[in-house]
């Protein structure tokens, strides 16, 4: 991978952690109240039928979202542990 490139990712994990650690410090995640969000309350009777058909999609976005995320990991690690070979580019 080139250094941009790293450094990019460097920058990515760095947020992730930051976030994290604010989060354990100062209880952010307490502000946030956790189920279905209020504009999905508002808009979501409008586009599903019913209220058991909203709440389903809902959580099969949030399911599909977090396989999603467990991919895109999965691939960055191999990518990182299978890289182009010695640093430098020369073999």
């Amino acid at each position: 991978m080139s250094n941009t490139v790293r450094n990019l990712f460097a920058a990515v994990m760095t947020a992730i952690v930051s976030v994290t650690l604010l989060d354990a410090v100062y209880h952010l995640s307490s502000m946030i109240t956790p189920g279905v969000s209020n504009i999905y309350n508002a808009l979501g009777t409008q586009i599903a039928p019913n209220m058991v058909t909203a709440v389903i999609f809902d959580f099969r976005g949030y399911d599909t979202l977090g396989e999603s995320i467990i991919l895109l990991t999965a691939g960055l690690v191999v990518l990182l542990v299978f890289g182009r070979g010695r640093l430098g580019g020369k073999q």
